[in-house]
């Protein structure tokens, strides 16, 4: 977290913090659909017209250049109307889980339970796909608890009010002591959320959409260490705060030997597949996808 100085500490992080608040509470007055509604209106309305949108721009042309200059523009417009009803539905993510808002299918559900009756780790991966907040609040609802890593705001204030709407799930502040913390988790039998599509400057190089992208390499290495089964779940929208949960295992690569390149090429050849999957996904719904992230090169 980058320090903060004076100014910041006893103006800008309270202002900012408030204005959070505010806003997060009138969404709660309004109960999920209309706060999801209000959000994506907000999103397509305000987002394409924002400097951050060539970024998306850019990464449409080069992910998807079969694209007409048209269907780029209805992308970018639904990336930000998907991230407008993200914002807008979470102060709503238990009750959207405890009134059945979510669809989670008993076979996938009943999948999960297997891995754990197998005494095994697990290893939930997703994207930036239509709400993936959902997970954090979702996966204890269902008898299992989650740690998850995430990138925290600068802002502590504000820090403080997104961890309290994250329900039950254990989260670890990306840092220098988060390998050794997710390490344990692992080692001890834990349930380890990661994000898998945003660039990571000490990763590996890896295919995505067609083009080399810095990619995490840690679901391939721990899949590896800890017999780890590899699951990568999502939710398809259904409609405002509606939603159906769905999920795919991923198969490991085994290495050819025992040398360490048989095993790099193994860790590679795992995290392609990871992406593979992750491509059809964002393809199905590419509107549902965060696509300002920096996720190829010096973009």
């Amino acid at each position: 977290m980058t320090p903060r100085t004076p100014l910041q500490r006893w103006f800008v992080d309270p202002l900012e913090a408030f204005l959070l608040w505010l806003a997060l509470s009138l969404f709660r007055v309004l109960g999920p659909e209309r706060a999801s509604n209000l959000g994506g209106w907000l999103g397509r309305t305000v987002g394409p017209s924002l400097p951050f949108s060539e970024r998306a721009r850019r990464n449409l042309r080069l992910a998807m250049p079969e694209l007409s200059e048209a269907e780029t523009e209805r992308i970018v417009r639904g990336t930000w109307e998907n991230s407008g009803r993200v914002f807008g539905e979470m102060v709503h993510l238990e009750r959207m889980a405890a009134d059945g808002m979510i669809e989670v299918a008993p076979a996938e559900i009943e999948a999960l339970r297997q891995i754990k009756e197998d005494g095994l780790p697990l290893l939930l991966l997703s994207g930036h796909l239509a709400n993936f907040e959902l997970f954090s609040v979702l996966a204890p609802f269902h008898g299992f608890p989650l740690t998850a890593i995430y990138r925290a705001p600068n802002n502590p204030r504000a820090d403080r009010i997104w961890r309290q709407l994250r329900g039950k799930t254990n989260l670890l502040a990306k840092g220098p002591d988060t390998l050794r913390a997710v390490t344990r988790t692992m080692a001890d039998g834990g349930n380890l959320a990661l994000m898998i599509d945003q660039k990571l400057n000490e990763g590996i190089e890896v295919p995505f959409f067609g083009h080399p992208a810095m990619t995490n390499p840690l679901p391939a290495h721990f899949a590896a260490r800890f017999k780890a089964p590899l699951v990568f779940g999502w939710a398809e929208r259904l409609g405002p705060a509606r939603y159906r949960i769905k999920t795919e295992r991923v198969e490991p690569a085994e290495p050819a030997g025992k040398t360490g390149s048989a095993k790099r090429e193994a860790f590679y050849e795992t995290t392609l597949r990871i992406n593979r999957v992750l491509e059809q996904r964002i393809r199905e719904q590419p509107e549902n996808w965060f696509w300002l992230h920096r996720r190829w090169g010096k973009m």
